[in-house]
């Protein structure tokens, strides 16, 4: 029997939020086929990020999409790995008070968020040793943790039940957006691909000769551009303005026999750098200035030690003697005002991505509410993403959100 080419809905891209989006359809009884370069996600920022969970945002949309999110991890958290420990925010005399201006519309949104002094902060974490500069600090109990890789798995299986099919090795390379349903030109990859021809196919245009695949029409009423940093080549296909820009963020995971931070969930320096136990290991990033582009090199022992150990030592001393192991590079799609872009962005052509380093914090969230978009017309209740649409880029209606790192 061959595969079917006519669905109502195409998600173009099955990271983390595309898994969710196409999820979100089938359980609404929607005909939908996800496609994806990689479903294996090697170059997908779904598999290259920290880990961490928030609702603590400053921007009340960011807020009520992470707390959906949240609500469903915390009911299969055992499946996915969360670890509800919170997230503990360090804060300068200069972002203190801005930190304290948002706390009354966090609570008012149902984010059980705590203030707390440098004093109390050396008591809820004694190995904080180091207490200058901290002008005071958040915690949010219900942040945490959590494992990216089961929770796309989760989304998958989950919309597989309800009969989504995914597809791999696909790439686009002509759209024909009729108004009334859209047709894609693609090629299939006949034979596994390496990372290099990966790379070649997501940041220039196409397979070249050296692949083997075949072509194939698909048709959908409706297509849903959800493929991360990635995203642009679709966008430029339909003639649509690609506000983002692909940031390369690196990750270290480092060893310190002196301590370990298991009892904690993720904490945030006033510098910006962030880390969290991991296993036997620290995981710890920070996010210096970069310039955009498809960066995917790791800088290694000098970064940690450009980067990484001056702020953990000089924030506890228990991290003297600390070293590195490894890390990695990904990317967040960072747009201008920081920002997920979700919504209507063409007749048939909805989108949601450029989620700036949150995608999965929201995925959930923004799957539910696209998917209620789509199939109603309108957002569900409690799930009102109108602020997040394209054209507040135009309009200056910006959701500019500042608790970035």
């Amino acid at each position: 029997m061959s595969a079917r080419s006519r669905y109502e809905v195409i998600v173009i891209g099955a990271g983390i939020v595309g898994s969710s989006v196409t999820m979100a359809l089938a359980e609404r009884g929607k005909r939908t086929l996800a496609i994806d370069v990689d479903l294996s996600g090697r170059l997908s920022s779904s598999e290259k990020n920290a880990g961490g969970v928030r609702a603590t945002w400053w921007e009340a949309v960011n807020v009520t999409l992470c707390r959906a999110s949240i609500r469903y991890y915390e009911s299969i958290a055992r499946e996915v790995g969360f670890r509800q420990k919170g997230y503990l925010w360090l804060y300068d005399a200069e972002t203190w008070p801005k930190a304290l201006a948002h706390i009354d519309l966090q609570r008012s949104l149902g984010h059980p968020i705590e203030t707390l002094t440098a004093q109390q902060v050396h008591q809820h974490a004694p190995e904080i040793d180091r207490l200058d500069g901290i002008e005071g600090a958040t915690f949010s109990p219900h942040d945490g943790l959590i494992n990216p890789n089961l929770l796309k798995n989760n989304y998958r299986e989950r919309a597989r039940s309800k009969g989504a099919e995914f597809r791999d090795g696909v790439y686009i390379y002509a759209i024909d957006n009729r108004g009334d349903g859209v047709c894609l030109e693609t090629w299939h990859a006949d034979e596994p691909m390496t990372d290099a021809a990966l790379m070649r196919m997501m940041t220039e245009d196409g397979p070249g000769e050296a692949e083997v695949g075949h072509l194939e029409k698909l048709e959908a009423d409706a297509v849903v551009i959800a493929g991360g940093a990635w995203s642009r080549n679709v966008l430029r296909l339909l003639g649509l303005k690609d506000h983002s820009e692909p940031i390369r963020r690196q990750i270290c995971v480092v060893d310190n026999r002196a301590t370990n931070f298991d009892a904690y969930g993720m904490i945030v320096d006033t510098t910006g750098l962030y880390f969290h136990n991991e296993g036997s290991h620290i995981l710890a990033g920070y996010s210096p200035p970069e310039p955009p582009g498809y960066h995917f090199n790791y800088d290694g022992e000098e970064f940690f030690l450009k980067e990484i150990w001056p702020r953990m030592y000089a924030r506890m001393s228990c991290c003297e003697r600390m070293r590195h192991v490894t890390g990695w590079a990904g990317l967040y799609e960072v747009s201008p005002d920081r920002s997920a872009i979700v919504g209507l962005a063409a007749p048939s052509v909805y989108e949601a991505h450029s989620f700036s380093g949150r995608g999965v914090m929201q995925s959930y969230g923004a799957g539910r509410a696209l998917a209620g978009f789509i199939a109603d017309g309108k957002y569900p209740a409690g799930l009102d993403a109108s602020e997040l649409a394209r054209d507040r880029f135009e309009t200056g209606r910006l959701v500019f959100e500042e608790l970035h790192i």
